[in-house]
């Protein structure tokens, strides 16, 4: 989503990452990758409880999650994967953007 980011926010989307790691960990590893978009520490895994996307031991790691949210903060279209590389590609979430009814648009652009 990094290399697209610009795609994302034509399109009225903010990206926000969650890491299941301190706060220490998450800074050094967005200064390593320039991360353009917001990544919290959630070292407990509070915020991937509340959105279901649990670690399993079979995942090898935690299992990634990603969700498109509208404005009023309903979930309009979720994937979690089974194993840490099963994301959808940057096409595929933005298509599923592209495709939002107006009415469930993440932003109003301004």
């Amino acid at each position: 989503m990094r290399d697209d980011y610009d795609q994302f926010t034509k399109r009225g989307a903010e990206i926000i990452g969650v890491a299941p790691h301190g706060p220490d960990e998450v800074r050094s590893l967005v200064e390593s990758i320039r991360v353009p978009f917001p990544v919290l520490a959630d070292e407990n895994r509070e915020v991937f409880a509340q959105y279901e996307v649990e670690s399993r031991p079979w995942s090898l790691g935690q299992r990634p999650g990603v969700y498109v949210v509208d404005a009023s903060g309903m979930i309009r279209w979720a994937h979690v994967g089974w194993q840490q590389w099963d994301i959808p590609t940057n096409r595929e979430v933005l298509a599923i953007l592209d495709n939002l009814e107006p009415t469930q648009k993440v932003s109003d652009g301004r």
